[in-house]
C-alpha cells in the first residue's frame, strides 16, 4: 500500500464496495431496465470504479496484479451465479467487467495514479 496519513479510511471505502459488487451479483435483485444494455454499463462502471479506488491506494508496480484480481473475482462471482436459482451465467457479464477494469487499469496508468496521496497532499495531511 502506498504511504497515505490515512490508510484505513481509503481502503475501507474499497473493502466496500466489494462488499456491495459482490452482494448485487448474489443477491435477488432488481432488474435493470431502461434500455437492452443497462445491466451491461452497471457491470462496466462497477469493476471501473473497483479498479480505480484500488489503484489509488497501491503504487503503479501493483496495478495489473489488482487488474488481474478484479478479473479473477468477477469469474469467481458469474460462476457462482450458476449455482443460485434466481441468477444465470452471463458471458457478457464477464465482458463488461474485463472492459471496466480495463478502462480503469488505463486511467490508474496515467490520470489517476496515486489518487489517494494527491488528495491528502491537497488537503494538507501528506508531506
Amino acid at each position: 500500500m502506498l504511504p497515505l496519513r490515512y490508510p484505513i479510511a481509503w481502503a475501507l471505502p474499497g473493502w466496500g464496495l466489494v462488499v456491495f459488487v459482490a452482494a448485487g451479483s448474489a443477491l435477488p435483485g432488481a432488474v435493470i431496465t431502461g434500455f437492452p444494455s443497462a445491466d451491461k454499463i452497471v457491470h462496466m462502471l462497477s469493476y471501473f470504479l473497483l479498479m480505480i479506488w484500488f489503484s489509488g491506494l497501491y503504487s503503479r508496480q501493483r496495478h495489473v496484479s489488482i487488474a488481474l484480481i478484479l478479473v479473477a473475482f468477477g469469474v469467481l462471482l458469474e460462476f457462482l451465479q450458476t449455482q443460485l436459482p434466481y441468477r444465470f451465467f452471463d458471458p457478457l457479464d464477464l465482458v463488461a467487467n474485463i472492459v471496466g477494469v480495463a478502462l480503469g487499469l488505463i486511467l490508474s496508468f496515467t490520470l489517476l495514479a496515486e489518487w489517494c496521496q494527491r488528495i491528502e497532499r491537497v488537503l494538507g495531511y501528506y508531506n
